[in-house]
Order: structure tokens, then sequence, then C-alpha cells
């Protein structure tokens, strides 16, 4: 016995499509420009006191991990005279800062030996941290 779906499908010709309402005047949706923001595609980066990771080493560690192309752009705060202490990753979709943090609030990762924490960006704190 085949199921009922009452048509063609659910997008097709059938009484289920007259659920959707499409409209034809708008405009083509593109994931380049039609995107979400950045600070909810991103995740905030702590490095152990000492041992920095460079920009490149994050950008392969996370494409290799999760696979190619998932970074967009890394961050590194380099203040004068000190060791960077903290960064922030930008993925390209708004999926990956969760599929990073695996359910957790903090994610530690190994990086070249090095010890990385990942946790989600907060732009209300980074906001304040600006003021």
């Amino acid at each position: 016995m085949k199921p009922n779906h009452g048509g063609a499908g659910i997008l097709g010709a059938g009484p289920s499509a007259s659920r959707f309402r499409l409209n034809p005047n708008a405009p083509t949706f593109d994931p380049k420009i039609n995107r979400a923001p950045e600070e909810d595609r991103c995740c905030f980066l702590t490095f152990f006191n000492g041992y920095p990771i460079e920009e490149l080493s994050i950008i392969e560690f996370f494409n290799r991990k999760f696979g190619p192309n998932c970074v967009e752009r890394v961050y590194i705060h380099r203040p004068a005279g000190e060791p960077p202490q903290f960064g922030k990753v930008v993925f390209r979709s708004v999926l990956m800062p969760a599929t990073v943090l695996q359910g957790k609030d903090l994610k530690k990762y190994l990086v070249n030996a090095h010890p990385m924490w990942c946790k989600r960006y907060d732009r209300e704190k980074a906001q304040q941290s600006r003021q």
C-alpha cells in the first residue's frame, strides 16, 4: 500500500501545494548576500598564556576537522609587546558554532599541540569591552 500524499508531492500540483504561497516577485535568495550576521557565525577563541596559535593554523585545523572552506576568516587580538591570548573565528555557516561546540558552552581543542578553547561569541560582552 502506497502512502497518499495528495497529488504530485509537497510542492507539486496536489492539494498540499495550495498551502504554500510563494511570492513570484520576491528577490532571489543568494546565500552570499543574504547571510546571517557575522556575530551569529563565529566563536570566541582563547589560548593558553604563552602558546598563541597563528591564524593559518586555526583555519587549517577547522577546515580539516569540519570540512573544507568552513572558515571565512580568523581575527587574533595582538596587543603591543604581549603574546596573543584570544581571537575570533568567523564561519561561513550559522550552523558551525553549534557544530564546533558540540552542545557545550566551552570546548577545548588541540591545534598543533597547543590548547585552544572555543565558546559562543557574546555580542553584548564584546560591545562592553570596547567601551
